[in-house]
């Protein structure tokens, strides 16, 4: 009686090694696409979130823009550090067009405001290039306290300063519009008015302001763009984009080369509820209440 040897043949192990190889394979190659779609996943997920915090910060800014506490001491209001007189209506809220970022494209939003009886606050929005990483910029936000001078109770009343606080990184585009009540586009609206400004008329006087100061009580909406750059590259091919925030020649357009990054824009409406107040008709006598009795000033 002979003994039978029980096991695999060559040709039962070839495919079985076939398939063991197929099986790998194809787990390996599943990894690598769920890997990359959760890399690109997370980066969109990521600056969506840092560009939605920081729209929702300047959202509460622009609406404290052109408050006075009734209490703020007036005698500081009319001084500026260089001991010039100036009304307060002239430092309320301004956008400088076309100075800043990568395409000198992106705005600067200025806010101003008072935070208490005893302080006021100056607030700036603009991109900044980053010094760790050379063409990348960021969105900063720098807050000045007390950004005037004079005396308060016997003390000296100095402006003080923070940091430029990194608020979004890889910004490409920063775009802020003025509107008027009836949705008409400002321009311009500043204190200290650029070049850009000064060919859009602000040093035109306007009673005893110029252009750029008088536009400034008429602000009733902000609109704000902002365009993110994803920090590291997302897609397989490279592709051209184009940018357009804002509206015609009062915003940006700006043509990105070919590259594997993605871009996102985020935009916010913002009312401005202590500038542009409305002005309500008395039947009466067919003032408004702001003017016949005092109401609402």
């Amino acid at each position: 009686m002979k003994n039978k040897t029980l096991g695999f043949t060559l040709t039962e192990t070839l495919v079985a090694i076939v398939i063991g190889m197929i099986s790998v394979a194809a787990a390996f190659s599943a990894y690598n696409y769920f890997n990359k779609s959760y890399a690109s996943i997370s980066q969109k997920a990521a600056i969506s979130k840092s560009a939605r915090e920081a729209l929702s910060l300047i959202a509460r800014d622009l609406r404290n823009a052109g408050y006075f506490d009734p209490s703020y001491p007036q005698h500081l209001v009319n001084i500026g550090c260089a001991g010039s007189k100036w009304q307060a209506e002239q430092h309320l809220i301004g956008v400088n067009n076309k100075r800043y970022g990568k395409y000198r494209q992106a705005d600067q939003l200025n806010i101003f405001f008072t935070s208490s009886p005893k302080d006021r606050i100056r607030i700036y929005y603009r991109l900044l290039e980053n010094n760790l990483e050379k063409g990348s910029y960021f969105l900063a936000r720098e807050v000045w306290q007390n950004a005037i001078c004079g005396t308060l109770g016997g003390r000296v009343h100095k402006e003080l300063s923070s940091n430029e606080d990194m608020l979004v990184p890889y910004v490409e585009d920063f775009q802020v519009v003025l509107k008027d009540i009836d949705g008409k586009i400002l321009m311009p609206v500043c204190s200290w008015c650029a070049s850009v400004e000064q060919s859009q008329g602000s040093g035109d006087k306007v009673g005893n302001k110029n252009r750029g100061q008088d536009n400034m009580k008429k602000v009733h909406t902000a609109e704000v763009y902002l365009t993110v750059r994803s920090p590291k590259e997302v897609y397989s091919k490279a592709r051209r984009i184009k940018i357009k925030n804002g509206e015609g020649s009062y915003g940006s357009e700006i043509t990105i080369p070919a590259d594997k990054y993605h871009r996102e824009t985020f935009f916010v409406s913002v009312h401005t509820r202590n500038l542009a107040t409305h002005q309500v008709k008395i039947a009466s006598s067919g003032q408004s209440i702001g003017v016949g009795t005092g109401y609402n000033k």
